[in-house]
């Protein structure tokens, strides 16, 4: 089993702990497909890293604007040109993840080709303009080239994400209400794995985190991966810091007029 990512310039401190975490748990480099990432960075690395020619008819550095209310979605449509190449250089299963995750600890699942996880109380919602799938960790036992393909071409389209071309190809076949089944696109086994266990962008403790959103903002991940290398409660970290609440100890500081030391 091999992890596998993508990573630019931007989110080049969230690769460095993601990275830490692979080697600790599986005993080997994460495979890094270079999509911006400076010399200087390479070097710092602990990583197989792989330059990748992407399609220059899909602009991967713009973002998607699928919010009814205008947000931008990050587009990265790169990923399925990364499947495809690791495939031609790999035989071992992957499992293919944002550069904002962590691994807890090590994981291999078999018994499908094609494993995915998306949110079950959300499957009847209209707002899921974004797409069902959650595709920061989506796992390849096989190389799925079918699938691939079709999610290849499908994030050919302007204004579309990864995530939303994923969703949409899926759709044709997956009944998203039968998610607790192994069911089948094109002759593929498709299993839909529990997301606060394999995404856990909730910070509640899963195996595979994903500090996606603002908690890979620089002034908070850092603060975050603090934490969690001391053994902290990151989401009670996380609410703090995004809520701007202090806890006992500061409150009590501050109303005796006590100054934190450096």
């Amino acid at each position: 089993m091999n992890i596998v990512t993508a990573c630019d310039a931007n989110f080049f401190r969230c690769l460095k702990a993601l990275a830490k975490s692979v080697r600790k748990f599986y005993g080997r480099p994460v495979i890094v497909y270079d999509i911006g990432l400076t010399e200087q960075q390479k070097q710092q690395l602990d990583a197989e890293i792989i330059s990748i020619e992407l399609d220059k008819r899909v602009r991967n550095d713009k973002m998607a604007y699928l919010s009814p209310d205008g947000r931008p979605s990050y587009r990265s449509t790169h990923k399925p040109s990364c499947v495809k190449d690791y495939f031609k250089r790999y035989s071992e299963p992957m499992i293919l993840v944002d550069a904002d995750c962590l691994f807890t600890e090590k994981v291999e699942l078999d018994g499908f080709d094609v494993g995915i996880t998306i949110d079950p109380k959300k499957i009847s919602r209209e707002d899921m303009y974004n797409g069902i799938v959650y595709a920061g960790v989506v796992f390849f036992n096989c190389p799925a080239e079918k699938l691939v393909d079709r999610w290849e071409q499908a994030c050919m389209a302007e204004n579309i994400t990864d995530q939303k071309a994923l969703s949409d190809v899926m759709s044709e076949q997956i009944i998203w209400s039968d998610y607790k089944k192994i069911q089948q696109w094109s002759g593929l086994n498709i299993k839909i794995l529990d997301i606060g266990t394999y995404n856990d962008f909730h910070l509640k403790g899963g195996k595979i985190l994903h500090f996606a959103t603002t908690k890979h903002d620089e002034d908070i991940f850092d603060k975050l991966i603090e934490g969690y290398e001391q053994g902290k409660n990151i989401r009670k970290i996380f609410l703090r810091v995004k809520r701007g609440k202090k806890g006992l100890l500061e409150r009590i500081g501050d109303s005796l007029g006590l100054k934190k030391k450096d």
